[in-house]
């Protein structure tokens, strides 16, 4: 019976993380409360790299320190282990948390479909080849976030359309960020948002290949970090002993988001038209030689003196410089600068 119990609880943990995730993805942009749905993720990502933490630690005092020798009593604690895993485990969640902000409806097939797939598989066949500790979890949870992201970025260079941004198609794009009703969330969905179109504007001035390669590189480093730290959730989640039930439960996850519709901004905000504004100016710089302008400036604080001077002669002296060539000249040079 303590055993049926044990064996309930456990599978009741690996379920109740794995809804967690669902539930914070499904209302971070309705309700601030959406947050305590990260606390058994954080829990989960503690537990997973301290087990993995502790593992290494073994290993490594069993291969180079003799037993009972005085260093060999002293890593005998776990203490500075906790706190490692600790704060591990808060970065760990906090890059979990920014990339969750900013996810399309396609980046959930590959993280609730493909990885964890991939994570079973390999563990199935690699269950022969590895022992089945943490060690050899964090083997599992690199191969299948490397080809996950491989995958990703791959679809994105063939199936995905991103197009050279100039300074009015960056500006249109910057406002259809992910709304939320907590404003925190809000500002870093903005934020985050930006930043992304942002880089595809940077990326634009690399001409059209060097955009589609940059962007190939950029996604498959960004999904494999991505990727890595959501595999040691999936790694404990997959502990479960029926793992159809996680493969029908992201499913459904998928198949839901995809059909639930998403709020987004549809107004440009000061803050945006602020930064589009310097964007502007930077790019008014950048097409015109600094130089050429600080002439222009000098010859127009020049016409101006020369006016100035006309405006202290009198009626006579004004009709003989009407018809001097100083007064051709300054004509031809408000002309100019007109032009």
């Amino acid at each position: 019976m303590k055993v049926l119990l044990m064996s309930l609880l456990k599978n009741s943990s690996y379920i109740l993380t794995l809804l967690s995730l669902f539930g914070f993805l499904l209302t971070w942009q309705r309700s601030a409360f959406s947050l305590f749905f990260l606390i058994p993720i954080f829990l989960t990502l503690f537990w997973e790299f301290f087990l993995f933490l502790k593992l290494r630690k073994n290993i490594i005092k069993e291969a180079t320190l003799i037993k009972g020798s005085l260093f060999y009593r002293i890593s005998m604690g776990d203490f500075y282990l906790y706190i490692f895993s600790f704060f591990l485990a808060i970065f760990g969640l906090v890059s979990l948390f920014l990339n969750f902000l900013n996810l399309e409806k396609i980046d959930f097939v590959f993280i609730f479909i493909i990885l964890p797939l991939l994570m079973i598989f390999l563990k199935k066949e690699l269950h022969l080849q590895f022992i089945d500790n943490a060690y050899n979890d964090f083997r599992i949870v690199v191969i299948a976030s490397f080809f996950t992201a491989l995958f990703y970025a791959f679809y994105g260079l063939f199936f995905t359309y991103n197009e050279l941004l100039n300074l009015e198609l960056f500006s249109r794009k910057i406002i259809a960020y992910k709304s939320a009703s907590f404003v925190y969330f809000d500002f870093l969905s903005e934020f985050l948002h930006f930043v992304s179109n942002l880089k595809f504007f940077i990326f634009s001035y690399f001409g059209y290949l060097g955009f589609r390669a940059l962007n190939f590189i950029f996604d498959f480093f960004n999904f494999f970090m991505f990727c890595s730290l959501l595999a040691f959730v999936f790694n404990f989640v997959l502990k479960i002993k029926i793992k159809i039930i996680v493969l029908f439960l992201c499913f459904i996850m998928v198949l839901g988001n995809y059909f639930l519709k998403e709020q987004r901004n549809n107004a440009l905000k000061s803050e945006q038209e602020q930064i589009l504004l310097w964007m502007n100016n930077f790019n008014f710089l950048k097409d015109n030689n600094l130089s050429l302008i600080q002439k222009e400036k000098d010859l127009f604080e020049k016409d101006l003196k020369d006016l100035r001077e006309i405006f202290k002669k009198n009626a006579f002296e004004i009709g003989i410089w009407w018809f001097s060539k100083e007064k051709e000249d300054l004509e031809k040079r408000i002309n100019e600068s007109l032009k």
